[in-house]
């Protein structure tokens, strides 16, 4: 049953880390958003998680090991991901942010090994992060996500 709910809890961290922000392209928390939610689209997992804190908690102990494992499956699973994100709602102070918001997701499933028709062709989340500067760069060190139905999200 673990093993169950920390595969879904990690299929939707793309979706969910995707999501941290809102402002100005020079706002670290929207460049960090941005970087999230272009390494999802590219299946980059390594990418993707160099911008996940080394002490990341996610759902049911979901560890960022575990989180990475799981995303790198799933990339793969995939031939192509896109994200949507909006609702987008940040409290922040200089160091820190809070942030809320709705993530839809698409993608194409691989033809192989019949993948296409376990894999979801469309999801929608609504995810809070937590991010701070760690070092100079802005990473998600925690996130909680559920799934909601389309019209829920807007």
């Amino acid at each position: 049953m673990r093993h169950i709910l920390v595969r879904r809890a990690a299929v939707a961290l793309p979706f969910v880390l995707a999501l941290a922000c809102s402002g100005a392209p020079q706002d670290p928390v929207e460049e960090l958003r941005l970087e999230l939610e272009s390494a999802a689209e590219d299946r980059d997992a390594e990418r993707f998680g160099a911008r996940v804190s080394e002490s990341f908690r996610g759902p049911r102990g979901l560890t960022r090991a575990d989180a990475l494992a799981s995303l790198r499956r799933y990339f793969a699973a995939y031939e192509s991901v896109d994200l949507e994100v909006y609702g987008v709602e940040v409290e922040r102070d200089a160091e820190a942010a809070d942030v809320r918001c709705i993530v839809e997701l698409s993608g194409r499933a691989r033809q192989i090994g019949g993948l296409k028709g376990l894999l979801p062709p469309a999801a929608v989340y609504r995810f809070d992060l937590a991010v701070a500067a760690e070092d100079g760069v802005w990473r998600v060190q925690e996130a909680s996500w559920e799934s909601v139905r389309p019209d829920e999200g807007m």
